[in-house]
């Protein structure tokens, strides 16, 4: 080999894996930021960059419960996220701009009174410029996430796989979800489809998503919230085991009716109850492989 056919070759191997070992910028502040770059109100966002992270490290962004306690819910996974190297953003939306049940685990798109949101201003449309702007911020090339929710956070990320379809989402967690949306036309949104933006067409590409419904097999306890523990919500079943299970087999039987391909997966966590930590780990094994 020539020096000048070696001295190309070298300059290429050492400028490619430059490029794909660059270590990211560290987050800033201890916490996150303020994210406002978006049509609805400000959300706050915890993030977490595990050691020697590069421009390909995995991102997850995680949705809270109805506490909306997002450094807890961040902590969660902290352990989990060093283990497997992979980034964490955390979503927090604070009550005072949404202050309910249909704001936050129904994504925004209506309010308690059913009147129609603008789609730029649900919380659902704010993921995506969070996680594009998460990326810009630390130097990521990650071109799709992976998405996990529990109780509120789990009926809100199932339902963001419907109404936002194109969404970047390699994988999805959809754990021990309050209450749940099935696809029938004659039950009324949020616990059906109708008066909802969803289209025929949005089923069959629901159905195609990767998704696991991850539920501990002690989560047998009542929901307290008005729309979690109300009448409609009480018709699905009595706890979120039953409703999870209840949106699974739904949820099958309208893919098979669809002739749709069905790539949902049914995770039953034993031991666990309405417990975010407990359920993490089996949540992670499935969205980043054990």
């Amino acid at each position: 080999m020539t020096l000048t056919k070696f001295l190309t070759c070298f300059f290429l191997f050492v400028s490619y894996n430059s490029f794909a070992d660059q270590v990211v910028d560290q987050l800033g502040p201890p916490w996150g930021y303020v994210f406002s770059n978006w049509d609805g109100p400000p959300v706050d966002i915890i993030t977490y960059i595990p050691p020697n992270a590069t421009i390909n490290t995995p991102i997850l962004i995680v949705i809270p419960g109805a506490s909306r306690d997002a450094q807890r819910f961040h902590a969660s996974w902290l352990h989990l996220a060093k283990k497997k190297h992979f980034a964490v953003v955390t979503i927090g939306a604070r009550k005072e701009f949404f202050s309910d049940e249909y704001s936050y685990n129904a994504g925004g798109i209506m309010t308690n009174k059913g009147d129609k949101v603008i789609e730029s201003e649900w919380l659902l449309s704010s993921i995506e410029p969070i996680f594009f702007d998460f990326r810009q911020r630390y130097g990521f090339k990650a071109k799709k996430f992976y998405l996990f929710g529990h109780s509120a956070g789990g009926g809100f990320v199932h339902r963001f796989l419907l109404f936002k379809p194109d969404a970047p989402v390699i994988r999805a967690a959809a754990a021990n979800p309050a209450f749940v949306t099935l696809p029938d036309w004659r039950v009324e949104y949020p616990f059906g489809l109708k008066n909802s933006p969803a289209k025929n067409k949005h089923l069959s590409m629901w159905f195609k998503k990767e998704m696991a419904i991850v539920l501990g097999e002690d989560d047998l306890g009542p929901r307290t919230k008005p729309l979690s523990n109300g009448e409609q919500a009480r018709k699905q079943g009595p706890n979120c085991l039953t409703r999870g299970k209840l949106l699974h087999e739904v949820a099958s039987k309208k893919a098979t009716d669809l002739a749709s391909l069905f790539k949902w997966d049914l995770i039953i966590v034993p031991g666990v109850g309405h417990d975010n930590f407990g359920i993490a780990p089996a949540a992670c094994d499935y969205l980043f492989g054990e």
